[in-house]
């Protein structure tokens, strides 16, 4: 499993590391029954604390994506369209950060409106999506 850490994120890592994961099962790089790096190797690849990553293996355990056995591995237990579906909460949930942050802030609907859309532009391709 390829694990990369953006060191300049807001993001904490052991989130990005569990976003990660998930990304790998919903693409099929990561399938039900595979093996995860131990929490020493993958915190040896990545550069990240021991805490770090069994952190993130905890979140990932809560929410019914892998499990860990002791003196063991973790696995993945759940399949691509489950993990698809936990994504997707995630993501409302960061963007309804978002949107309370930016409430806060005062900006208005136009200026998110047209901010999504421009970083929507960058990342997709009219042929992708709904004609955006």
């Amino acid at each position: 499993m390829n694990v990369t850490i953006n060191r300049r994120s807001k993001t904490p890592y052991y989130q990005q590391l569990t976003q990660q994961v998930l990304l790998a099962i919903v693409t099929g790089n990561l399938n039900k029954g595979d093996h995860l790096p131990s929490i020493r190797n993958l915190a040896a690849q990545t550069n990240l604390n021991l805490h770090t990553v069994h952190k993130s293996y905890k979140e990932l355990q809560k929410k019914g994506i892998i499990t860990i056995k002791p003196h063991s591995r973790a696995f993945v237990i759940v399949d691509p369209s489950k993990a698809t579906t936990i994504s997707f909460q995630q993501i409302t949930m960061n963007m309804e950060q978002l949107l309370i942050e930016a409430y806060i802030l005062g900006m208005k609907k136009s200026q998110l409106k047209e901010m999504f859309y421009d970083i929507l532009k960058k990342y997709y391709t009219e042929s992708e999506g709904d004609g955006y």
